[in-house]
């Protein structure tokens, strides 16, 4: 008998711990099932993301909405009970007491209205005036030419009474919103020295953006930036993002708001791996490739390099390679030829950078191994179709980098001659020179 109770507490104590395990799976990893139910089987859509495990510690803000919902639940049913009492009281007295338990009622009130003194007119009435006499016209059309010609006439003077008063709040009032500075205009000739190095300098600023291939390429850029051209880059790239899907992760709002905490010289953007997918618009289902979602996937992509010309940054957004997966195959060119659109309409400050050519054997399908020159048979993507190994992430870096040059350093104030005094001079002076030749 005991052996059996003892098998039904492992059991209990079994489903206990799976029962666990699985809710703070759900807790810990549940953004991310949501996001692959939304990609492998199109379903929940317009669900954004599941609250992370840190919001339901004490005093977070679900715990807090919670407690404020329990509390005002509370109240209401503490109100509800108090009258109860008080009603069932005031029937029992009344079967004891009778008419007597009834309380006294309270008349209401009421206070006579003080009507106020009336103010004695002074001016005297106008004196009456005579309707005009009926004029009689000869035939109804020249009636009718009277009657628009007094309307025409009215309507005139309305016109310029607004007029005048719309000239006079201009006058008065000046216009608080005016509209940011322009772009500068595209010229030819702006054209072709956009379509240079983007030089970079010390004082730079690189925002990257993108999904996990861009977390896998950002510690390769940094690196390399910090090394070559000593600029800091902050890296806001997250895995299972793109721009299918805003309730799950809004890109455009995120670049947006980091550009309202910090100034950017220059984005880099990383992303459509995770975009080939349907979307659902105000509940209509709308197929990947398809006009409307083309539509709807271009606004997204301008809103993020108007974001950036608009605070004066230059942006490169680099290509989705070829994907090796078999749901993906063939969709990477719709995407990209979006990008190359998009940044073909800010040529001054946005650029499209094809990566199949660097990574793929003949410029278009996808490649797992590549022939370098100085290693042979390299692999450079991963087995699921769609990342990169570190070398595929290297070739990466490296095409990035061609994109950028040092900026020519700032000249160093030469000190004035005069400030030098007679005899002493020397020394100052073989400085000052070779501050000038540098």
């Amino acid at each position: 008998m005991s052996s059996t109770q003892d098998m039904e507490s492992q059991h209990t104590k079994a489903l206990l711990g799976i029962t666990f395990a699985s809710l703070l799976l759900v807790a810990l990893k549940g953004s991310a099932l949501l996001q692959y139910w939304q990609q492998t089987h199109h379903i929940l859509l317009e669900f954004g993301s599941l609250p992370s495990a840190s919001s339901y510690l004490p005093d977070t803000r679900l715990i807090k909405e919670w407690k404020r919902q329990w509390d005002n639940t509370q109240q209401y049913w503490s109100g509800i009970i108090d009258q109860s009492e008080s009603r069932m009281l005031l029937a029992g007295q009344l079967l004891l007491l009778g008419d007597e338990a009834l309380p006294e009622p309270e008349l209401p009130v009421v206070v006579a209205p003080v009507c106020p003194k009336q103010e004695v007119i002074t001016q005297a009435c106008p004196e009456p005036v005579a309707p005009p006499k009926p004029v009689a016209y000869e035939t109804p059309a020249a009636a009718m030419a009277e009657t628009l010609t007094v309307a025409s006439a009215q309507t005139s003077i309305a016109i310029d009474t607004v007029a005048a008063n719309t000239t006079t709040e201009s006058i008065d009032t000046p216009d608080e919103s005016q509209p940011g500075e322009p772009l500068p205009e595209a010229t030819p000739e702006a054209i072709t020295a956009a379509q240079g190095p983007i030089l970079l300098g010390a004082n730079d600023r690189i925002l990257l953006v993108g999904d996990s291939l861009m977390q896998g390429l950002a510690p390769h850029l940094i690196t390399n930036l910090k090394r070559k051209y000593k600029v800091e880059s902050m890296d806001l790239s997250k895995h299972s993002t793109g721009l299918t899907y805003p309730a799950f992760f809004d890109w455009p709002a995120t670049v947006e708001d980091a550009f309202e905490l910090e100034d950017y010289t220059v984005v880099i953007v990383f992303l459509g791996a995770n975009d080939p997918w349907d979307m659902t618009i105000q509940g209509r289902y709308i197929r990947f490739g398809s006009e409307p979602w083309a539509a709807v996937y271009r606004e997204r992509v301008a809103r993020i390099i108007n974001t950036a010309a608009t605070h004066r940054a230059r942006l490169v957004w680099l290509g989705v390679p070829p994907l090796g997966r078999e749901d993906l195959l063939g969709k990477a060119p719709t995407l990209n030829a979006i990008y190359a659109e998009e940044a073909s309409k800010m040529p001054l400050f946005a650029r499209f950078v094809a990566t199949d050519p660097t990574l793929t054997a003949d410029g278009s399908s996808f490649t797992k191994f590549l022939e370098l020159p100085e290693r042979g048979s390299v692999m450079v993507r991963t087995d699921d179709g769609v990342h990169f190994t570190t070398q595929g992430h290297r070739l990466l870096a490296n095409l990035t980098l061609t994109q950028f040059g040092a900026a020519p350093p700032a000249e160093k104030p030469v000190e004035d001659a005069a400030n030098a005094t007679d005899g002493t001079d020397t020394g100052n002076t073989a400085t000052n020179n070779k501050i000038t030749q540098r």
